[in-house]
């Protein structure tokens, strides 16, 4: 009987280091470093492929003169050539830049990106 519940406590202990193993890596792993994509700002769909529940699409954003452009799978139903959506970007380097669904704030921009000087295939 001493072994059953010795092996009961083993294994609620193992189960809880788990979870505060798991929690850990949740919290404390390390992404992209967006602290620099502070400037909200607009692209526009170029065009685009749709895929059923969303779209491939090719954009471009100007930006002091210079335009950039990228390519991107958006979720959504309602894109066409001349939508434009909200993008985060580096006011010192505007090619960096990420799609956003708010703001330019903590958690904010998703999925950074390097914008390219010319347009992109489909």
């Amino acid at each position: 009987m001493l072994k059953w519940v010795l092996a009961a406590v083993g294994i609620v202990v193992a189960m809880i280091a788990i979870f505060i193993g798991v929690v850990l890596f949740l919290f404390n792993r390390e992404g992209p470093d967006m602290s620099n994509l502070t400037e909200l700002h607009s692209a526009e769909v170029l065009d685009l492929t749709d895929l059923g529940s969303s779209y491939r699409v090719v954009y471009e954003y100007t930006y002091q003169g210079e335009t950039f452009y990228g390519r991107k799978t958006i979720n959504g139903n309602s894109l066409h050539r001349g939508s434009t959506f909200g993008i985060c970007l580096d006011p010192s380097d505007p090619a960096k830049h990420a799609h956003t669904h708010t703001d330019c704030g903590p958690g904010g921009p998703l999925d950074p990106k390097e914008g390219l000087k010319e347009k992109p295939e489909l």
